[in-house]
């Protein structure tokens, strides 16, 4: 299973990332849709609004076409009617009549004589008398406006008359549109011909500008909208994603180690998901690994204080026969050192057996109310020959108040004898140990001061660090605190029953 895992961890770190899978790729989509937002999605809004809205609506369709439709018409007509007689002619308006009933026609003949007149379903035909006397017709319009126009026929046309109906012809209402028959304005031998018809039948209802562009800015504004929404929803998406990777990061699973994440897009924040997960599995195989490594190591650690108290134990009972024997004055002085490394060896036998109970979390305490003063000094005075012989000098300053402290009594003397076992260790030569008190933060502590080469130089007697190890641990599981301050002029260890950091430093 660990070799399977290994090589899927190998070949997810070799997976690469497309392009289009991307955060880059959707954030260049968007910021693409962002900058073509005015200069394009304005023009295409316009032309959907009017050829889709304008086109589609039926309301505004002109009935007769536009105003160049009926002006090509009436000039095709005229030109088709060169030659035709005047019968052949007003046959062709009656008919173009039929199709367009609303318009009104008339045709004035070569020598100035309207000879044919047509009147739309709207229009009513009057009947005037002019200045010289003739008798003018005269087209009366209805207009959809609510208003009125007329339209004066002289029975006879002149240049003057002509003219001024032609200039007014070309603004007003209805609209005038004049051809000569034949098609050649030079050869006006065949007269023209004129067709009327209201203008509301030829143009389109103008357009209310307000309400386009009432249109124009709410459909902007939604397409705006929707641009926003989606940039939301993109960051959102990304916040949620990283939330949610710096949630596992800070939720440990039960051997404290995050739990892995679900992998939902190969993206960059995939990826890096991907690595987060690698990273657990790692620290989680790591961590197997360590708990299988103490386990071998305590089980190791048990079996040798086990195997070694045996002929520890026979070494001793031979070496206390030969205290029986007859020794010369060198073998006796041999034989005092070789029980003097007998109980080194013994000691460091019970450090290894203590060690292996207190990080296994076998090792019981009994935790009383104690004075801390008298187990210091019945400690220093079990080791007062020890320092006399090795010609300490010895000061002891305790006060004569006890000093009651939560502990285990019997730790509290094994750290005692660890922290006087290594002044004797490694500050021999300063040829002195103190013993007194201190108050730290509020609490008064037990200092133990010797005047060694301090903690920074290397001791002669260098150990395994076990002693000092077992007093760490012991002092953490009674709920003290430590601290240690070195130099070259010596070590101070303070012991105090206080809420500061815990302080250690091994030599």
């Amino acid at each position: 299973m660990k070799g399977e895992r290994g090589v899927d961890h190998k070949q997810s770190g070799r997976r690469k990332l497309r392009f289009g899978r991307s955060l880059m790729s959707r954030y260049i989509i968007l910021i693409l849709a962002a900058v073509l937002f005015v200069p394009v999605v304005l023009p295409i809004i316009s032309i959907l609004y009017v050829v889709v809205v304008n086109n589609t609506n039926t309301n505004q369709e002109a009935p007769y076409g536009d105003v160049t439709r009926i002006s090509n018409l009436w000039s095709r007509e005229a030109e088709n009617l060169d030659g035709a007689s005047d019968g052949e002619v007003s046959a062709r308006l009656k008919q173009i009549h039929r199709k367009y009933p609303k318009a009104s026609m008339y045709r004035v003949n070569a020598r100035g004589e309207t000879v044919f007149i047509l009147g739309g379903e709207d229009v009513t035909l009057l009947k005037s008398t002019s200045a010289d006397g003739k008798t003018d017709t005269v087209l009366k319009w209805s207009l959809d406006s609510g208003k009125t126009a007329e339209t004066r026929i002289p029975a006879e046309w002149n240049a003057n008359n002509t003219v001024q109906f032609m200039k007014k012809a070309s603004y007003r209402d209805p609209l005038t549109v004049v051809a000569y028959v034949g098609g050649d304005e030079e050869d006006r031998g065949q007269g023209f011909m004129v067709i009327e018809v209201p203008r509301s039948l030829l143009q389109k209802t103008q357009n209310n500008f307000p309400m386009e562009l009432l249109y124009l800015g709410i459909v902007m504004i939604i397409i705006f909208m929707i641009f926003i929404i989606m940039s939301i929803l993109f960051f959102a998406r990304i916040r949620k994603r990283l939330i949610r990777l710096q949630t596992a990061m800070m939720t440990p699973g039960k051997e404290g180690i995050p739990l892995p994440v679900d992998i939902r897009r190969l993206d960059e924040i995939g990826q890096l998901e991907e690595s987060f997960n690698q990273m657990v599995h790692q620290l989680s195989d790591s961590r197997h690994r360590e708990r299988e490594e103490e386990q071998l190591r305590k089980r190791l650690i048990a079996g040798l204080s086990h195997d070694l108290r045996t002929p520890l134990t026979v070494i001793r009972g031979h070496m206390h026969a030969l205290h029986k024997e007859a020794l010369s004055e060198q073998g006796d002085r041999s034989l005092h050192r070789m029980e003097a490394k007998m109980e080194d060896l013994g000691g460091l036998i019970d450090n290894m057996l203590s060690y292996n109970l207190l990080t296994s979390g076998k090792y019981t305490l009994k935790l009383e109310e104690k004075d801390m003063l008298r187990i210091v000094r019945e400690t220093a005075a079990a080791w007062y020959p020890v320092w006399e012989k090795e010609q300490f000098e010895i000061d002891i300053d305790l006060p004569e108040e006890p000093l009651i402290w939560h502990m285990d009594e019997q730790g509290m003397r094994r750290i005692l004898d660890n922290l006087f076992q290594n002044v004797i260790r490694h500050a021999a030569s300063g040829k002195y140990i103190g013993i007194s008190t201190q108050e730290i933060q509020g609490e008064t502590a037990i200092v133990i001061q010797d005047r060694g080469p301090g903690m920074q130089q290397d001791s002669d007697n260098k150990g395994t660090g076990l002693g000092l190890s077992i007093v760490d641990l012991l002092i953490r599981e009674m709920g003290l605190r430590k601290r240690v301050d070195s130099s070259d002029t010596g070590v101070q260890t303070y012991i105090y029953s206080g809420k500061g950091n815990k302080e250690t430093t091994n030599r």
